[in-house]
């Protein structure tokens, strides 16, 4: 039985999730926000943080921490479908543009989606409108590169879905909860996130609920 230490609204324990879901991995959730984890995590190594995925019923036990670590281990393990393409020029293609997403959208974690999380954690705090002004602006920029990368292939790396689409969605379906994403300004993007949206290992992803925060009214429309 898998565990997974997480933060629902996190894109990396996102990306986790709808690698999990799609390769038909059942699993067990813990939640460990980064501003209170949960005592399990520290524990399972030093300097460990969420997310992290630990097999309990295995011996010796194996867990893994980081988005980089869980699913590679489950690209390597798991019998469910292959997340990375078997041609060596796509597959690399992938995992390039997968650490592209997540380093290209740290910044806008780091500003816009932690300033409306800390808004939400903090009741009696005021919105720093110069983080969420640098956030919007970086993660316009990003969505016009990812817009780009679609009109060339349907999806991100290639013909078929990797890696990359699933770390891109689980960025971008954290931002959308509070309305962030302009996806009028990039139609290809949009279809594409549709598609991503309608996907069954999505359903979770969308139910997510911030208690008090009720997300934005398209949220879990998939007709947007």
């Amino acid at each position: 039985m898998k565990r997974l230490y997480h933060w629902p609204l996190d894109p990396a324990g996102r990306l986790v999730r709808l690698a999990l879901g799609e390769k038909g991995e059942g699993f067990e959730t813990l939640e460990s926000p980064s501003w209170a984890p949960h005592p399990d995590v520290p524990r399972l190594a030093h300097g460990a943080v969420a997310p992290a995925l630990v097999e309990i019923d295995s011996e010796p036990r194996m867990f893994a921490c980081g988005t980089r670590a869980i699913c590679e281990h489950l690209e390597e393990t798991s019998q469910g479908r292959a997340l990375l393409p078997q041609d060596p020029a796509a597959r690399a293609e992938a995992r390039r543009l997968w650490a592209w997403v997540e380093a290209a959208c740290e910044e806008v974690t780091d500003t816009l989606l932690t300033e409306r999380v800390m808004q939400w954690v903090k009741r009696d705090r005021q919105p720093d409108s110069a983080r969420l002004r640098r956030g919007a602006h970086a993660l316009r920029g990003r969505l016009t590169f990812l817009n780009g990368l679609l009109e060339l292939n349907g999806y991100l790396a290639c013909r078929e879905l990797s890696l990359a689409d699933l770390a891109a969605a689980a960025h971008l379906s954290a931002y959308d909860y509070f309305g962030d994403v302009e996806w009028n300004a990039v139609p290809e993007l949009k279809d594409w996130y549709a598609r991503m949206k309608s996907r069954p290992s999505f359903r979770p992803l969308l139910a997510d609920r911030l208690q008090a925060v009720r997300p934005v009214s398209h949220y879990t429309n998939l007709d947007f």
